[in-house]
């Protein structure tokens, strides 16, 4: 019989190469040999079907994930979550955001971490005339008002990466944030985030898209985000959503 814990390096990192996430941890736990080649790589290099980030579970404060490929959930232990809002996600890299927001960039399957800055003035943003100091116990469903904590954590409403920050010597976060969905970047040794004065009230979504950011309105008007000399929208033009007959 073959050992097969005696094969070479460049054959089991070709193996890898095609390993979805799960089996990247059975991979591992085959012999030292084997797990060792997987510590050369940051995660797997095999196009993966998305994982749903899902709630923290109260009772261990793991965080719960479901698998499209497996069609099941796991939970995880990853104590950097604990207490924090999960915002956005890009090429595997977690942005989440606690009561004091600051928010991290995770790589859960790595663990490697950036802790960010604190974002843009929470009460600058964000009208906090309408929130309660508790939410009542016996509230069964319904409007109701949300507390300090609750609107705070969910000041960032997504947040985007242009590429994995480990394959560049440096990238750019960008967000949209607060209630008016106001667009803001920042980039590894800046001080601060930069807000970008938006000519629209209202952001609807941000996106990334071949070497450029793009800023979308409610009204489907597309706008470039141009960052030299200063940050500004520079108007793309409409986006007109043709109708469609279902045959």
């Amino acid at each position: 019989m073959p050992d097969w814990s005696d094969l070479t390096n460049d054959v089991l990192e070709h193996i890898t190469s095609f390993l979805a996430l799960l089996d990247h941890y059975r991979f591992g736990a085959v012999c030292k040999n084997w797990r060792s080649v997987l510590k050369l790589r940051r995660y797997p290099p095999a196009p993966q079907l998305p994982w749903l980030v899902l709630e923290e579970e109260k009772e261990t404060g793991k965080r719960k994930f479901y698998s499209l490929s497996a069609a099941r959930h796991y939970y995880l232990e990853i104590p950097e979550l604990h207490g924090r809002y999960v915002c956005g996600s890009s090429h595997g890299w977690i942005f989440a955001v606690n009561i004091k927001i600051t928010g991290i960039l995770i790589n859960p399957f790595t663990r490697e971490c950036y802790v960010l800055l604190p974002f843009p003035a929470y009460s600058k943003y964000v009208d906090v005339s309408s929130l309660v100091e508790k939410v009542p116990s016996d509230y069964t469903g319904g409007p109701r008002a949300y507390t300090f904590e609750e609107m705070q954590i969910g000041i960032v409403l997504k947040a985007i990466l242009p590429h994995d920050p480990k394959e560049t010597s440096g990238f750019t976060a960008m967000i949209i944030f607060g209630q008016m969905n106001t667009p803001a970047f920042w980039r590894p040794g800046d001080v601060c985030w930069t807000v970008i004065d938006s000519p629209e009230s209202f952001v609807e979504d941000i996106i990334y898209f071949k070497g450029n950011f793009y800023i979308l309105s409610p009204e489907n008007m597309l706008y470039v985000v141009d960052f030299e000399p200063e940050p500004k929208l520079r108007e793309v033009g409409q986006i007109k959503v043709e109708d469609m007959a279902l045959e």
